[in-house]
């Protein structure tokens, strides 16, 4: 289910490309001749976004394979998990605040963000207090498609960080840098490069949690 999911997704999202890398007739969803570099940077995200533990849209899945539900409706129950705000969508949001940053001052723009008392998305982690190590791979593909690009969208993220550094001890996370590739390469930061790589690692959770006892993750209310 996970390959067949996987081998569908370009062309349902527009990609007529049906020989090559994956990450090519993924990318060709959106550019007819995508760039090496461009090329490169999606593969580096589907291989580091593929899998990360027991993520909400992974739990998710589980959950659903727990029951014995059939794996497109258990890898659903993850896409509807991921399109939160607070995970798969997280990059989209981490798009707009750099595009905000690269046009005016990422100093005002933190600040009036911490005035309105927002949340500053791409920073922090709920399993990493140190560092994401996923971050510094993207970023580096990142870098080597905006010189390819003549654009500078590096230098704005490295600003965003160091700014969000000096006032708050959250460090960047995958968002981020999934953020400044859609930002760089142009693309339309809805666009479900996270969800697609995820599938993957759901197929490989699926397969572990019907392997185990049914029904573990029932939760039993505290009696009144």
């Amino acid at each position: 289910a996970s390959r067949r999911l996987l081998l569908a997704a370009p062309s349902v999202l527009g990609s007529t490309r049906r020989t090559g890398p994956y990450a090519h007739r993924l990318v060709a969803a959106w550019r007819s001749h995508p760039s090496v570099e461009l090329v490169t940077a999606i593969d580096t995200a589907l291989t580091l976004l593929a899998d990360h533990e027991l993520a909400t849209s992974t739990l998710g899945v589980r959950i659903a394979a727990s029951v014995r539900a059939t794996p497109y409706v258990a890898f659903a129950a993850g896409l509807a998990s991921m399109e939160g705000v607070l995970h798969g969508s997280a990059s989209a949001e981490a798009y707009e605040l750099l595009r905000g940053c690269a046009a005016s001052d990422p100093d005002q723009v933190i600040a009036q963000r911490r005035a309105d008392r927002q949340p500053i998305p791409g920073f922090g982690h709920k399993v990493y207090r140190n560092a994401d190590p996923r971050f510094t791979p993207l970023l580096d593909v990142v870098r080597r498609l905006d010189v390819a690009l003549g654009h500078d969208i590096a230098g704005v993220v490295d600003a965003t960080v160091a700014e969000v550094g000096r006032l708050m001890p959250h460090p960047p996370n995958v968002d981020l840098a999934l953020g400044a590739l859609m930002l760089t390469a142009d693309l339309d930061p809805t666009a479900p490069i996270f969800a697609v790589a995820r599938i993957a690692g759901w197929g490989a959770h699926y397969a572990e949690e019907v392997a185990e006892r049914p029904l573990r993750f029932r939760g039993v209310a505290t009696p009144r």
